[in-house]
């Protein structure tokens, strides 16, 4: 993994009590469970701290600290999501993520109604027979590694139908998007090679509307004149890097979890009426989008013991509203029964991810009928390959039921 630069020059503004080393892309040692790592860095570090890591930035470990970072768009912009700096697009960046309000409530809107609740339903049956069709495929094999096997298939076939890719693209546009979610690598130039891509692709169905999600963003409207082919293209890209990527890792963790916990595999088996409640529990757990909810400070802002001047960096983790101890007492365990007010796995605000009926519609379904076909399953021989970044996952993690 590679080093990025350590600032040594702490800002004056920083008090000697408030820094604290910490590299977002070095969360623990291999294969610790980097949750749990979270939830130990909030008992270890002050609530708000500088480290000089990746360039020097503010991270905030308290849960009402960093509700109030990333509800505070007038105070936090947008413009800047991970750190060091380098690793942010050149120019305005994505469309919206990159943006801030009310321009990114325009551009929101549209993603919104796409990915709603109604629209996801509809996508549902057609998800579900895909899943059907991968797990009877593997049911007879006894094993498999469930990343490359299933993972990386059902959210990404799903995701490609949906925006009408051709499927055999589906490895390389996978190696791509790593470049950009995992450390190290040009990522201003992997984005570049995958904005020319779709350019092609974005221009066409702006020209030729067809029935499919880059069609149908193409045709809304923004103040009254349709959306600009710069920012559908920026949109596009966009949806391309999160759609094949964000629901695989989280597979891989709701996977490992039930692999090593027989008694909650039963539980989800003999109440299949609670499996809304367990997802959201899962989800709580494990939060794999940990490094890439940044903020740049354009106004200077008082944030607990913390004076944030305009012009800093802040990462602002919302998974740290998972493990507030307060909210969700003895929150490393997993509870299917524990009352779930609003995870922050799916981010927090005006930035809260548009595709989250979407990724729940996926992994509901993943429980229901993995569980119905493969009810008895273990991990395999050899440890899951971890891999941390923007966001974590399992590069490698073999299951194995052959006994069963």
């Amino acid at each position: 993994m590679p080093v990025y630069p350590m600032n040594m020059d702490v800002p004056a503004h920083v008090p000697p009590e408030l820094v604290f080393d910490y590299d977002v892309y070095a969360p623990g040692p291999p294969e610790s469970d980097f949750f749990e790592e979270l939830y130990k860095l909030k008992g270890k570090a002050p609530p708000i701290f500088w480290t000089r890591n990746n360039g020097g930035h503010w991270y905030v470990a308290d849960a009402k600290l960093v509700n109030q970072v990333l509800r505070d768009s007038d105070s936090f912009s947008s413009r800047m999501l991970v750190v060091p700096r380098a690793n942010n697009p050149a120019g305005e960046g994505f469309t919206p993520i990159h943006q801030d309000p009310p321009d990114h409530t325009k551009y929101r809107h549209h993603l919104s109604v796409a990915l709603s609740r109604k629209g996801v339903a509809e996508l549902a049956p057609g998800v579900r027979q895909l899943a059907i069709e991968l797990i009877e495929g593997l049911k007879p094999k006894g094993g498999c590694d469930f990343m490359t096997d299933f993972a990386f298939q059902l959210p990404i076939i799903v995701f490609l139908r949906l925006v009408d890719l051709p499927e055999e693209h589906r490895l390389g546009l996978l190696e791509e998007v790593a470049k950009i979610i995992r450390p190290g690598s040009n990522k201003a130039e992997v984005i570049r090679g995958l904005a020319a891509y779709l350019a092609p692709i974005v221009h066409a169905r702006r020209e030729n509307p067809a029935d499919d999600l880059i069609s149908w963003l193409s045709l809304q409207e923004i103040d009254g004149a349709r959306m600009a082919e710069d920012k559908l293209l920026s949109m596009c890209t966009l949806l391309l890097i999160g759609g094949l990527d964000s629901v695989a890792n989280t597979l891989g963790f709701f996977a490992r979890f039930l692999a090593e916990n027989p008694d909650h595999r039963r539980q989800i088996i003999d109440n299949p009426t609670a499996i809304s409640s367990v997802v959201e529990e899962l989800l709580r757990r494990f939060p794999t989008v940990t490094a890439g909810t940044g903020r740049l400070c354009v106004a200077d802002q008082q944030v607990g013991p913390a004076l944030v001047k305009a012009g800093d960096q802040v990462i602002a983790p919302p998974a740290m509203m998972n493990f507030d101890d307060t909210t969700y007492p003895d929150p490393l365990k997993v509870d299917f029964s524990r009352r779930i007010n609003s995870v922050g796995t799916f981010g927090q605000g005006p930035h809260r991810c548009v595709g989250a009926n979407l990724a729940r519609s996926e992994l509901t379904i993943f429980l229901e009928e993995w569980l119905t076909r493969i009810p008895d399953f273990r991990l395999a021989a050899g440890a899951p390959t971890f891999q941390p970044g923007i966001n974590i996952s399992y590069t490698r993690l073999m299951l194995d039921w052959s006994g069963a």
